[in-house]
């Protein structure tokens, strides 16, 4: 086009076509086309060197735009056909080309079909630079990939998913290694990311997630109950993306991509053996993350997010959101209630015994309530699959108690009630714990001591145990013999085959 305007301009100043040929070293017929064609235009030749190069070229090369016109034109009207094909499986560009030869021989060429759909696609697909409010709101998502720690006992790979957040302004991150994606593990990773942040965003933005939302719309998306307490208790808005709408949360998804290369990849030759060492590797690399500097302006993600979004953010309550679970139990024989979740036995009140319950459990208690009265409450056990038993003492009938006290005893105990009597009775315990293989075989003769005790006063216990002291031995038997006879309050007969000590018997020592 350069060179067609360059002969139009040298023939408007020669007005010469041998002139404008010499100069511009090209044949004379081929000015004569040009001028030709310019002049089935218009005669002012002024008026086409002013228009623009697509008016120009259609000047020029009538034909050729004609065509160009045309399959422009034809490619146009299967735009959108294309861009859907691509959606699905399969479809590559390569085959819609190959299909849009078929139909249309003269056609662009594949390198031409490529761009011209590429600019297509970006044109219905146009970006909005938004300016996020500092604090304002918070983006979070799940992580398509996933991270694992191995039990060091048993070698089995617990898989777990990994939560993202992040405020826009800042790209301020928190990401944390949960179980799974129900919507415990969920709140859990929400009430987290708030104690990680120290303060609350207005809004809360995710992806319309199971364990968030229940109905998506576009308008007034549904979320889940235990999500709309959430909020409630922390006064925090929720909102939920456009379905198939990932701008929407942009900032969250370019954290998780980011989290690959900064979190999964520096521990991805790390063994962790349990979630809460697998989080401690990931709060390490995350620090290291927020306080790396931005690389296209100054300042980075941790100073940033302290110095513009904290301030303006309201303050952490005093307790987070817990997740409360309600099921019904049957108060059992025994008193205790099953927690099926757990499989662990929770006690209540023996007077409740065959009563029907209402259980309410969070993650650290367990409360038991029947008719609407509490009657119970505990710290949650720890495992589970356990069946075990908490059973607190106050809810026995007193025979429990005593048989429950009877299968916590020790030799200690039974030393140190002994010596509350007197040291006859300690030596009497101690000789019965001494004369068994197995200590627990002499607790029942302990404890049947210790109840002679109080069936004939502690007094007469350790004058009974005196009396045996002296003979070298005890056992019950021979304790409850001397009590039953009174052989204890009897006087003891002299000692008629020992001689009593006088100063002028020599001993053994006058011998030697």
């Amino acid at each position: 086009m350069d060179q067609v305007k360059a002969l139009l301009k040298t023939y408007e100043s020669t007005q010469s076509v041998k002139a404008t040929a010499r100069q511009l070293k090209t044949s004379r017929n081929t000015v004569r086309e040009y001028l030709r064609r310019c002049r089935s235009y218009s005669e002012d030749l002024s008026m086409i060197l002013s228009l623009d190069d697509e008016s120009f070229a259609r000047v020029i090369y009538p034909t050729e735009a004609k065509e160009e016109a045309e399959r422009a034109l034809v490619f146009a009207q299967q735009t959108q056909y294309w861009v859907q094909e691509l959606r699905r499986v399969g479809v590559t560009r390569q085959l819609l080309w190959e299909e849009y030869r078929e139909e249309q021989p003269d056609g662009y060429g594949y390198s031409q079909f490529c761009e011209r759909l590429k600019k297509e696609i970006a044109s219905k697909d146009l970006t909005l630079s938004l300016n996020h409010e500092p604090g304002g709101t918070l983006m979070v998502d799940f992580a398509g990939k996933k991270l694992s720690w191995v039990d060091q006992y048993s070698g089995e790979v617990h898989v777990c998913e990994v939560l993202v957040a992040v405020f826009p302004h800042s790209q301020y991150t928190f990401a944390i290694a949960l179980s799974s994606q129900n919507i415990g593990d969920f709140v859990h990773g929400l009430n987290q990311a708030l104690l990680f942040f120290g303060a609350l965003p207005k809004v809360i933005l995710s992806d319309n997630l199971k364990s968030y939302v229940t109905r998506a719309d576009r308008y007034e998306p549904k979320f889940t109950q235990l999500c709309e307490q959430f909020g409630a208790h922390f006064q925090i808005d929720l909102q939920a993306a456009r379905v198939a709408k990932p701008k929407d949360k942009a900032s969250v998804e370019n954290a998780v991509g980011v989290a690959y290369s900064r979190i999964y990849a520096p521990l991805r030759n790390e063994v962790f053996h349990s979630l809460q060492e697998l989080n401690a590797g990931i709060s390490k690399q995350l620090a290291l993350h927020n306080l790396k500097p931005y690389q296209k302006k100054s300042g980075s993600r941790d100073e940033i997010f302290r110095c513009y979004e904290l301030p303006l953010m309201r303050a952490l309550p005093n307790e987070l959101f817990e997740v409360k679970k309600t099921v019904s139990a049957k108060i059992q024989r025994n008193y205790h209630v099953f927690l099926g979740e757990e499989k662990n036995y929770y006690s209540v009140p023996y007077q409740y015994a065959g009563g029907q319950a209402e259980v309410v459990y969070t993650a650290t208690m367990v409360e038991v309530y029947l008719k609407g009265k509490r009657i119970a409450i505990h710290q949650r056990l720890p495992g589970r699959d356990t069946y075990f038993y908490q059973t607190e003492k106050s809810h026995m009938p007193k025979h429990h108690q005593e048989w429950k006290v009877a299968q916590g005893y020790d030799a200690a105990w039974f030393l140190d009630q002994a010596q509350k009597t007197g040291p006859a009775t300690h030596w009497a315990v101690q000789f019965v714990l001494l004369s068994r293989i197995h200590e627990e075989q002499s607790y029942n003769s302990c404890r049947g001591i210790l109840h002679l005790g109080r069936q004939y006063t502690h007094l007469r216990l350790e004058k009974a145990c005196e009396r045996c002291q002296k003979a070298g031995k005890a056992s019950y038997g021979m304790l409850k013999r001397i009590l039953a006879l009174k052989l204890d309050e009897a006087e003891e007969p002299p000692d008629l085959h020992s001689l009593p000590p006088h100063e002028n018997i020599r001993g053994a020592g006058a011998y030697q």
